[in-house]
C-alpha cells in the first residue's frame, strides 16, 4: 500500500511591525496572528524515479528526475524543499491553498513550512515547529537566494498570537495568550480585504536601497514600525481602539518607507474603512497590493463589508488559528 502524507499550515494577517524582520534592520520585532486560511500539502508515493508536483490554484505541473532538480521558475519554491529533504524515491506532490495569489500573508512560506513538515511525516523525521520555520526560511534566502524576513515561517509553523523578538536570523516568540473575549472580538471585527495580486520584489529593493542610503525619514519610519510592534506585546491588555489606533500608525510608518506602498486602490480601500469608523487599516506584508487587515468597530461590521463588495473588494473570511503546521499519514 502506498503511503500517503497530508499537511496543512496556517498564513498570517495583521502584521504589526513587518519589514523589522529584515536582514538588513538590526533587531526588530513583529506581532502577527495565525488564521484559518491554509496551504494544503499531499504527498503521495508513486512507481516512478521522478518527482511530480501539482498546484491546483496555479494549475501549473512539473515532472523531474528525483537526481536531476532544475530551478527554472516553475514551482521553484516546492523544488527546494524536496531537495533539501533529500527526496530520493518517486513522489507525486499536490498543492492547495485557500488564499488568492501575490496576498501578503506569508503564503509561500506556509506552502514551504507545510511541506516540510508532510516529507518529514513521510520520512519518519522529528522537527519541532521552530526547527521547521528556521529551514523553510533557510531554503528561500540560501538554496533560492531570495529575500525574506523570517515572521512568515514562524507564524504557519507555530500558528497563534505571537510576538516575536528578531535578531535575523534567530527568533524569540512569545505567544501571547488572550480571553475568549478577545479572541470573538478579533474574529468579529477583523475584515481582510484583497485587492488583487502583486509583487514585492521592487518594493524590497526600493525600501533596501533608502535604508542603505541612511535615509532620515525611512530610519525613522522602521523605528516607529519596531515600537508598534512592542507595544503589541501587551496587547491582550489594550482595548480594540488601541489596537486599531497601533495598527493605522504602523501603516502611516510604513507608507514612508517608499512610494511604492500604496496606490489608488489601497487608498480607496483605506477611505471606505475611515467612512465607516473603522479602528484601524494596514495592509499585509511588504504593502503595495496584495491586501490589507481592517479592523472595524464592532457596531459597523456589516456596514463596512457590504461597501467593500459593493466597491468591488474581495473579502476573505477567516478565524483565528491556534494549531500551526499539522500533518498525518493516511
Amino acid at each position: 500500500m502506498k503511503k500517503v502524507v497530508y499537511s496543512r499550515a496556517p498564513v498570517r494577517i495583521c502584521d504589526i511591525g513587518g519589514w523589522t524582520d529584515t536582514w538588513f534592520y538590526p533587531k526588530g520585532a513583529v506581532f502577527n496572528i495565525a488564521v484559518d486560511l491554509y496551504n494544503y500539502i499531499r504527498v503521495c508515493e508513486n512507481n516512478r524515479n521522478s518527482i511530480r508536483i501539482t498546484s491546483e490554484n496555479l494549475e501549473i505541473n512539473t515532472e523531474f528526475d528525483v537526481n536531476n532538480i532544475v530551478y527554472d521558475g516553475k514551482l521553484d519554491l516546492l523544488k527546494a524543499v524536496i531537495n533539501r529533504m533529500d527526496i530520493n524515491k518517486g513522489i507525486d506532490v499536490l498543492v492547495r491553498s485557500d488564499m488568492p495569489p501575490g496576498c501578503g500573508t506569508g503564503t509561500s512560506a506556509s506552502v514551504a513550512v507545510a511541506l516540510i513538515s508532510a516529507l518529514c511525516n513521510f520520512q519518519g523525521e522529528e522537527k519541532d515547529p521552530s526547527e521547521i520555520a528556521n529551514l523553510a526560511h533557510q531554503i528561500e534566502t540560501d538554496e533560492l537566494k531570495l529575500e525574506s524576513g523570517v515572521q512568515d515561517q514562524y507564524a504557519a509553523a507555530h500558528g497563534g498570537i505571537n510576538f516575536m523578538e528578531i535578531d535575523y536570523p534567530s527568533v524569540k516568540i512569545t505567544p501571547i495568550n488572550i480571553t475568549k473575549r478577545r479572541i470573538y472580538e478579533y474574529e468579529n471585527q477583523l475584515i481582510l480585504v484583497y485587492f488583487g495580486s502583486r509583487s514585492s520584489s521592487e518594493i524590497h529593493e526600493a525600501v533596501i536601497k533608502k535604508f542603505k542610503q541612511n535615509d532620515e525619514k525611512v530610519i525613522k519610519a522602521f523605528d516607529t514600525i519596531k515600537n508598534c510592534a512592542l507595544e503589541m506585546k501587551d496587547s491582550f491588555k489594550l482595548t480594540m481602539e488601541d489596537i486599531g489606533e497601533i495598527l493605522s500608525r504602523n501603516w502611516e510608518a510604513q507608507k514612508l518607507l517608499h512610494p511604492l506602498m500604496t496606490n489608488t486602490t489601497i487608498e480607496k480601500a483605506e477611505k471606505i474603512a475611515r467612512n465607516k469608523g473603522a479602528l484601524g487599516f494596514k495592509c499585509n506584508g511588504a504593502g503595495g497590493g496584495g491586501s490589507a487587515t481592517v479592523l472595524a468597530n464592532p457596531e459597523d461590521v456589516y456596514s463596512l463589508k457590504k461597501e467593500y463588495t459593493r466597491n468591488g473588494y474581495t473579502l476573505l473570511p477567516c478565524k483565528l488559528n491556534f494549531e500551526g503546521v499539522y500533518s498525518f499519514i493516511l
